[in-house]
């Protein structure tokens, strides 16, 4: 691809140009239709066949007009549109594009105005109007407890300067007042939340909407703490991210941004949430306390876009572009970070959240090699919860295949090893809603539990059980000259030996394509 995008409005026109933008002209109620539609994609559409959806009239279940359109889809609601928005032409760049980035860091650069403040709201307005100008869709009408924007977070470390670009949720709670969803393992929380709390002080933070991709994507990717998530986002547009200082804290924000939001997160007022749905495609129920976030100022380009996260459920938005990222944290940290050049694929399922099931594909040059990928991975991040390894042959991708795999590459007393010490973040299966709501961030007295599976066959194996790639390629080619549907294979989709087959099989295996069935069928006949 050539240069990366100057902004959302330009990413959203290429992806147009492309075909993977559809424009809703009729308007749309934000309470009760905007994110059903939405769902109607992710609950019926292939992949390949979702597309970004622009909201050109919003109003609400009121009647109420928005001046703002909304966006939802533009960061990962398919592969393609994720692989265009890291800057690629296909989905099999993105790791290594990744990995370019991590060595290509380039630090950002202050300019003195930018876009994300063309416009401003704040004082009266903000305490009059404030957040409830911008149009946030209920996403779980008839369940939701609330509206909330997804979006990344910038925090700073008051101690250190150590700056922090997380995806967190803010949760509406008036005009001037959010509440902050961010996960106690999350380094705001883990990190600079204490450090702002020994000051007796509130933290700064900036909520960036409508900001080009790499910026979503380095703020789920879970960095190592420490490393400037607008660095990497640098290395991805190959040029370095422009930002400008906020009106009213002391942070500064991607000045190509559509909106941003200014606050302060409270070290000392925290309320209750009301239920919401999450990444584990349950509603979370608990309401659990939560720090709130006193807003400052709202920011904004003319006629800005807003964009909206779809969390929830499995396949979502927030879901694809967990998984990616998480798949291309993992595949860098494996094959360069821990010396497996071995590892040739990882795969993060949606429907395991991007976070509970991983599965790598590595190629074996000796027996060790699997758990050592396996042990690794556990270790690169606390809230993994079923990890496993398959051959070189096994598609990742294709949840039938690894279940292949697992059913008859392995057993279970020799290959499967439990581990505790985990995290649950939001799954509902590691605690009991009616259990003190202290047991849902680490259950006494050994946290959760993981499971890690060596699904690599042990030894040589018979051939898989298909037809030889020839047979296979002929019957293809006579499919297509009889103008029948397009196929698309998986693999396998020939069959090829795995250890367990001699010249001699060969042999035999030819003389039957050759129509030679019987040992006695070259002899003459005895009957005539």
């Amino acid at each position: 691809m050539g240069d990366y995008y100057s902004d959302l409005r330009g990413f959203l026109a290429d992806l147009e140009k492309r075909g993977r933008l559809y424009r809703w002209k009729r308007p749309v109620n934000k309470d009760t239709e905007l994110m059903p539609l939405m769902r109607l994609q992710y609950r019926g559409l292939a992949d390949e066949a979702r597309k970004v959806f622009l909201y050109e009239e919003v109003t609400d279940a009121k009647g109420g007009r928005y001046g703002m359109k909304v966006v939802t889809g533009m960061y990962g609601v398919s592969r393609q549109v994720l692989a265009l928005g890291m800057g690629c032409a296909a989905p099999e760049e993105i790791y290594e594009k990744w990995r370019h980035a991590l060595a290509h860091l380039r630090a950002p650069v202050m300019v003195d105005r930018g876009p994300a403040q063309e416009e401003s709201i704040a004082g009266a307005e903000l305490s009059r109007s404030g957040l409830t100008l911008l149009p946030a869709p209920v996403e779980e009408p008839g369940f939701s407890g609330g509206i909330r924007v997804t979006a990344p977070f910038i925090t700073r470390d008051p101690d250190s300067g150590v700056r922090n670009v997380g995806m967190y949720s803010g949760h509406f709670l008036g005009p001037d007042r959010l509440l902050a969803g961010i996960a106690r393992t999350h380094h705001a929380m883990l990190y600079h939340y204490p450090s702002a709390q020994k000051r007796s002080q509130s933290l700064p933070v900036a909520i960036v909407l409508g900001a080009l991709p790499d910026i979503a994507y380095v703020a789920a990717a879970n960095l190592p703490y420490g490393v400037d998530e607008l660095e990497v986002a640098g290395g991805i547009r190959g040029r370095p991210v422009e930002m400008v200082r906020c009106k009213t804290i002391p942070l500064e924000v991607p000045a190509e941004a559509e909106i941003v939001i200014e606050g302060e997160i409270s070290t000392e007022e925290m309320e209750p949430g009301e239920p919401f749905s999450d990444y584990p495609g349950y509603l979370m129920a608990e309401r659990g306390r939560r720090p709130v976030v006193h807003v400052k100022a709202i920011t904004h380009r003319r006629g800005a876009l807003f964009s909206a996260i779809l969390v929830g459920l499995p396949p979502s938005e927030s879901n694809g572009i967990s998984r990616t990222c998480r798949e291309m944290m993992l595949y860098n940290f494996l094959k360069y970070s821990c010396n497996l050049p071995e590892v040739l694929e990882v795969c993060c399922p949606e429907m395991g959240g991007g976070w509970n099931w991983w599965v790598i594909r590595m190629r074996k040059t000796h027996p060790s090699k699997p758990w050592q990928a396996l042990q690794a991975a556990s270790g690169m991040d606390p809230t993994n919860k079923v990890i496993i390894v398959v051959d070189e042959d096994i598609d990742p991708q294709d949840p039938e295949m690894v279940m292949w795999a697992m059913s008859f590459a392995m057993q279970p007393h020799r290959d499967v090893r439990i581990i505790q010490g985990r995290v649950p973040l939001l799954d509902p299966s590691a605690y009991s809603l009616m259990n003190n709501p202290e047991e849902r961030f680490y259950p006494p007295p050994s946290g959760c539990s993981g499971m890690l599976i060596d699904a690599t066959r042990k030894g040589p194996y018979p051939p898989v059980g298909l037809p030889k790639r020839p047979f296979m390629e002929r019957a293809l080619e006579i499919w297509q000259k009889e103008g029948l549907a397009p196929v698309k294979l998986r693999t396998p989709w020939h069959g090829y030996p795995l250890g367990l087959w001699k010249a001699g099989d060969d042999e035999l295996a030819d003389k039957v394509t050759r129509g030679e069935y019987f040992p006695q069928s070259n002899k003459k006949s005895d009957q005539g």
